[in-house]
């Protein structure tokens, strides 16, 4: 196997692994991430934090499950969307040592997509 191709396998994996762990983490133990939600989502909607915090969780968990699944278009959708998620994450979570990881999973999912996308070429 290619490098290249390990690289990005090795991506999808990690990704698909860290996404579907938080998602079902959110929905399991929700005293432990609702704090890390932005204030102003509460009542947005019609919806407390707490529902707001399952949807949060349900739409991480199927973003690792759509990374995993073999067909080039929905990885790269995926890959787009998890940029989307974590940059709003970046810039709703301010500075601190959260988001320095966020960070890094941002420029991984970044690499994952040009991996992605030079397959298309």
């Amino acid at each position: 196997m290619q490098r290249t191709n390990l690289a990005k396998y090795v991506l999808i994996a990690s990704l698909a692994f860290l996404f579907v762990w938080f998602g079902v983490d959110k929905l399991l133990h929700p005293a432990t991430w609702v704090g890390w939600m932005p204030g102003w989502m509460d009542g947005l909607l019609g919806m407390d934090m707490e529902v707001w915090l399952n949807v949060v969780g349900v739409t991480e968990f199927m973003l690792g499950i759509l990374l995993l699944i073999p067909i080039q278009k929905v990885r790269l959708v995926t890959a787009g969307v998890i940029i989307l998620h974590l940059l709003f994450v970046v810039f709703q979570v301010g500075w601190n040592d959260i988001v320095v990881r966020d960070i890094a999973l941002l420029g991984s999912a970044v690499a994952l997509l040009l991996l992605l996308l030079e397959r298309k070429r």
